[in-house]
């Protein structure tokens, strides 16, 4: 018993230290998450979805939850000026989505953490008038999310919203088993991927959290969705050049099957 209970506070503690970020170390973890991110699509794209550059992809989005829900996590409430922003920055992120190949009606990255937030946001309401279109706009998500990690990747950012808000050893540590559990299912298709997604983000964490304490914040607010939103587009012209150079009809692969990491995120730590 006494074994149990040094393993679950030692474990504890280290949850605690993955999660202590400085304003610097929050940039260096996203900056981290924004070239896996490149990597990624740049593999999808222009390189025949290789296979090495996918592996290394799939850390950019469990990363970019946890910063997301640490933002919020700041706040006693989720706020709704927050939320706007990121609905908004989705909206003109969805035509450089189009443009690299997806259907108008497939949503990308940014749509599954602004349906996230907006669901978080009304279920934690006092009144249950919210419940409602809580339920509708998840399930509206469903049918549109098959290019941003479904309902496993709602249960991944609602994990990291919880985790980085726990308060107590016993809820972090569960959160911490969900949250991981959540990063496994998003690439449950591919054991290799799923593998390399925790594997990833977690030694991304333990670098990042135990380095960097004197860096300062050097990214400015909004910064990674509008990357987000201006790479997809220079991807998209690349490939349309690319196209056109070679004399092909189609794109170099077809993006339209499987799931990328095509993700980035309104992570921006409030000033």
């Amino acid at each position: 018993m006494r074994a149990q209970h040094t393993f679950s506070g030692a474990t504890d503690s280290w949850l605690q230290r993955l999660l202590t970020w400085t304003p610097g170390q929050t940039d260096m973890i996203k900056t981290v998450a924004l070239v896996l991110m490149v990597t990624d699509h740049t593999g999808l794209l222009l390189a025949g979805n290789n296979e090495v550059m996918r592996l290394l992809g799939r850390g950019c989005f469990p990363l970019f939850g946890l910063a997301w829900g640490m933002n919020l996590a700041r706040h006693a409430e989720i706020r709704q000026s927050q939320l706007n922003s990121l609905w908004g920055w989705a909206l003109v992120a969805q035509v450089s989505f189009m443009l690299i190949g997806y259907p108008w009606y497939t949503g990308n990255i940014l749509f599954a953490f602004a349906v996230t937030g907006q669901v978080l946001r009304w279920v934690s309401q006092p009144s249950w008038y919210y419940t409602l279109p809580a339920a509708g706009l998840l399930v509206t998500w469903i049918p549109l999310s098959t290019a941003s990690y479904g309902m496993a990747g709602v249960g991944m950012l609602t994990a990291s919203w919880l985790l980085c808000r726990a308060q107590h050893a016993p809820e972090r540590l569960g959160y911490g088993v969900l949250w991981a559990l959540m990063v496994l299912l998003m690439n449950m298709n591919d054991l290799s991927e799923s593998v390399a997604g925790l594997a990833i983000a977690l030694l991304a964490l333990m670098v990042c959290s135990s380095a960097g304490e004197r860096v300062k914040r050097f990214w400015p607010r909004q910064f990674f969705v509008m990357f987000y939103a201006v790479h997809l587009a220079v991807l998209g012209i690349v490939v349309s050049m690319w196209t056109q150079v070679r004399g092909a009809g189609t794109l170099p692969v077809n993006v339209t099957k499987g799931t990328s990491s095509l993700c980035p995120l309104h992570c921006e730590v409030k000033r």
